[in-house]
């Protein structure tokens, strides 16, 4: 638990039920990709899982709730800490465990194995020299035939920058960058945690991660990629689907899944 942390009442009212809702939701969420090639691809049960950049909680709880497995969430911002606890106590799920942990100054140990580590959209927010040293020790913290899970939308797709909620333009970050934080600033909105506490500062925090970018991660902490799905506007067309990868049609990919072994 965060001892003495307090939030303003109306914005944990709004993370609460934001968490709440990735929880819950299997069909509209921007996690229903996520969730449903979860389900077809890994079954949980009486396994050791670190949900890496938990956030809110709200996809930790998820597994622990659909699997009989221990979930261990870990994040960087005391704040995300907080809300995971309140929804975890709000939802009365046992199997889970939060911890504020920045695993650069206090590194994984010995006694920290796990079968399972998923990263759902919290690659694409971290420098790509911490980035490294996170999957370097990710590796490590792996038992025998364990298994990395990562998840993010790369940088050539429409809503990477995060931001084309507020800008309502596709692709905007490859606006000229004055025009783009004009148009941010205009709707600069808060966020639930401390350290990118604004859209704005959400945005600079992007690594404008790539295919290329992740694979070079993973080959140099000695993982190989066993599984790749793109997720694309032209998955339901199976002549162009062929094509995806190749420019320019892979600025129409959504999401990248990743499994590392």
């Amino acid at each position: 638990m965060i001892s003495g942390y307090k939030m303003d009442p109306a914005r944990y009212k709004f993370e609460i039920a934001h968490a709440e809702n990735n929880f819950r939701d299997e069909t509209s969420t921007h996690l229903h990709i996520d969730k449903a090639l979860i389900k077809k691809m890994f079954d949980l049960n009486h396994k050791n899982v670190l949900d890496f950049g938990c956030g809110s909680g709200g996809m930790s709880l998820w597994y622990a709730k659909h699997w009989d497995c221990e979930v261990t969430g870990f994040d960087i911002d005391r704040s995300y800490i907080f809300l995971a606890n309140e929804l975890q106590a709000k939802l009365k799920i046992p199997n889970a465990t939060f911890s504020q942990r920045n695993i650069i100054e206090t590194p994984l140990n010995e006694n920290e194995k796990f079968d399972f580590i998923f990263l759902n959209d919290v690659a694409e927010h971290i420098e790509l020299s911490i980035l490294q040293d996170i999957f370097n020790q990710l590796k490590k913290a792996l038992n025998k035939n364990g298994k990395i899970f990562v998840t993010y939308p790369p940088w050539r797709s429409p809503h990477a920058s995060h931001v084309t909620h507020v800008t309502k333009i596709p692709w905007c970050q490859y606006l000229p960058k004055k025009l783009l934080i004009r148009l941010i600033e205009k709707d600069n909105r808060e966020l639930g945690g401390e350290i990118e506490n604004t859209l704005l500062e959400a945005y600079h925090g992007l690594n404008h991660l790539t295919h290329e970018k992740m694979a070079k991660v993973a080959t140099e902490a000695n993982l190989k990629i066993s599984f790749r799905n793109s997720h694309s506007m032209l998955n339901r067309v199976p002549v162009l689907n062929k094509l995806k990868h190749m420019t320019p049609f892979n600025f129409l990919i959504t999401k990248e899944f990743l499994l590392l072994e």
